[in-house]
């Protein structure tokens, strides 16, 4: 091996390590955006890692090197400058920042497979100049991988993309075979099927769903955010069993015919539409195209089936107008609502009220916080009512309620004399102020609020944010912002209203929040963790 081979080595382990990292992180990143090529170049677009510097120019540096000791035979500047480009390699990938991943990479097969394919290209190109160098007895095939390899390093994301198009038809022909399993599962077993779907409140109200159908007969939720069209396969064919009766869908939707996917899949009886707002509105565009997309769901309703909507959302009143199917409406405002809930009160952790069903009423109780989970309970009366359950069923059913993790989830720390409100998995206009709401009424010495703010709002989402600070400012004593230039409309909102600025702490990421809550938290403080910001919009660099 020639003084200069070593040099090309040393640059093509730096790099092929390099590109080890970059090419996972697009992996994950990818797997966040549910394997959409375009959602992850547009991530890249934003934080304006299309061509990341210091990858491209150890790139442009590696192939003047190289050209300049292809011209001049000056081998041990060759090896001198590689080893340069190596060691900067190096440091860039030891100081890049670490942080824990809120949802970790979950290395699927689809996910092996593709990062395998990633990975070979940089690793057949090192090897094949490798073997061409030896057999040639010449260095030029060696060097020219090497330059090829750390090419690929700002390229990664690039490559993974292409490995994910490349393996399209892999996928789709497996895709089709769990399919198949679950379409045939699904008819042996036949049971009644509700689909729910909305902007806000849809796994809370699927939980309250199941935890109603219980009562009278087995049932079978999505678990977690299993709402995908994959995740409802996957449901179907991992847990669904011949002792359930029921089966309650979460529906997400990230474009139009999504919903319409879903419902062709399961064939719902009856369809949940909980609310409309402007939670996607960055995918979607308008406010219209959401109510369009979830009014997938109404109208797949076979002639025979019931939608259940909230009759306080004026969008969804009208989505139910286009559909010919019997509505029921559940709500606290519309006198209209056939399940409504009155002398409502909030106490010890749960939320009571007289449910009302018709012409019927009876005192009711549930484990969960919030004013807007009264919608919540209401759907899940309303769909048991409709199963042919008796109101006193369905008043246990309700009983059994808790709150879905990081869902206004009350933590209590009676050790330290705190709680914590654990709202972390998501946030939405609708549901901060709520949260906002539930802080603002538990007994508490000081109220400290922890938010990223609000994603995915699209061009209303710092005005949104902005109001979110300026309702935050009439609930909390303190305030810690995570991110310290997307919680800058946060900070706008709160200056408007005159809080006190020595109150507002601005951290990097999650993890020092933490830090900050250490050293600031006392006995009497009630924490609302407001949203945890997929790993997609955190600020730090990886």
């Amino acid at each position: 091996m020639s003084v200069g081979s070593i040099g090309a080595l040393l640059v093509c382990l730096a790099a092929g390590w390099r590109y080890h990292t970059r090419s996972r992180r697009a992996l994950h990143l990818l797997q966040l955006e549910h394997y959409e090529n375009a959602r992850l170049l547009l991530w890249l677009r934003r934080r304006g890692e299309v061509a990341p510097v210091v990858d491209v120019a150890a790139a442009i540096a590696a192939i003047v090197i190289a050209a300049f000791s292809a011209s001049h035979s000056h081998h041990w500047i060759e090896l001198a400058g590689f080893a340069l480009i190596a060691a900067a390699l190096v440091a860039i990938q030891l100081t890049r920042p670490t942080r824990a991943e809120v949802k970790p990479l979950v290395m699927t097969e689809r996910a092996r497979r593709l990062w395998a394919l990633a990975l070979a290209v940089p690793a057949v190109v090192a090897v094949a100049g490798a073997v061409l160098s030896v057999a040639l007895g010449s260095d030029l095939p060696f060097a020219v991988a090497t330059l090829l390899v750390v090419a690929c390093v700002p390229a990664a994301p690039w490559l993974v993309c292409a490995a994910n198009w490349a393996l399209g038809p892999v996928q789709r022909r497996i895709n089709a075979r769990f399919e198949s399993a679950a379409r045939a599962k699904l008819a042996r077993i036949a049971p009644r099927v509700i689909g729910i779907t909305g902007s806000y409140g849809k796994t809370t109200t699927k939980v309250c769903i199941g935890a109603v159908l219980e009562e009278a007969s087995s049932t079978l939720i999505t678990p977690a955010s299993f709402n995908s069209h994959l995740g409802v396969i996957r449901t179907i064919n991992e847990h669904l069993t011949e002792r359930h009766r029921a089966f309650v869908v979460e529906m997400g939707m990230y474009r139009a015919g999504d919903i319409a996917e879903l419902c062709e899949l399961v064939h719902p009886e009856i369809g949940v539409l909980t609310a409309i707002g402007p939670a996607h509105l960055e995918r979607m565009g308008t406010i219209e195209a959401i109510a369009d997309a979830k009014a997938e769901l109404a109208l797949a309703l076979p002639a025979g089936g019931h939608l259940v909507t909230n009759g306080d959302d004026p969008r969804c009143l009208e989505i139910a107008e286009r559909v010919t199917v019997d509505t029921v409406l559940f709500g606290l405002k519309n006198p209209d609502a056939h399940v409504r809930a009155e002398a409502v009160e909030m106490a010890d952790g749960e939320t009571r009220f007289e449910l009302v069903i018709g012409e019927q009423r009876i005192a009711a109780r549930a484990g969960l916080l919030g004013h807007h989970n009264l919608s919540n309970l209401l759907a899940a009366a309303a769909v048991g009512h409709l199963c042919g359950m008796t109101i006193e069923q369905i008043v246990r059913g309700l009983r059994r309620i808790r709150p879905p993790e990081h869902r206004l989830q009350p933590i209590p720390n009676p050790g330290a004399g705190i709680v914590v409100i654990d709202d972390a998995y998501n946030s939405n206009p609708a549901g901060a102020q709520a949260a906002l709401e539930v802080l603002r009424a538990h007994p508490a010495q000081r109220r400290i609020l922890v938010t990223p703010g609000m994603v995915e709002l699209g061009a209303q989402e710092a005005d949104l944010n902005e109001r979110f600070g300026r309702q935050a400012a009439t609930a909390c004593d303190r305030v810690i912002l995570v991110g310290p230039e997307r919680t800058r409309p946060i900070a706008a909102g709160l200056a408007h209203e005159g809080f006190d600025p020595e109150s507002i702490t601005v951290v990097r990421d999650i993890g020092a929040a933490t830090d900050v809550l250490r050293g600031l938290t006392r006995a009497g403080d009630v924490i609302l963790f407001e949203n945890d910001l997929p790993d997609m919009y955190a600020e730090d660099q990886a």
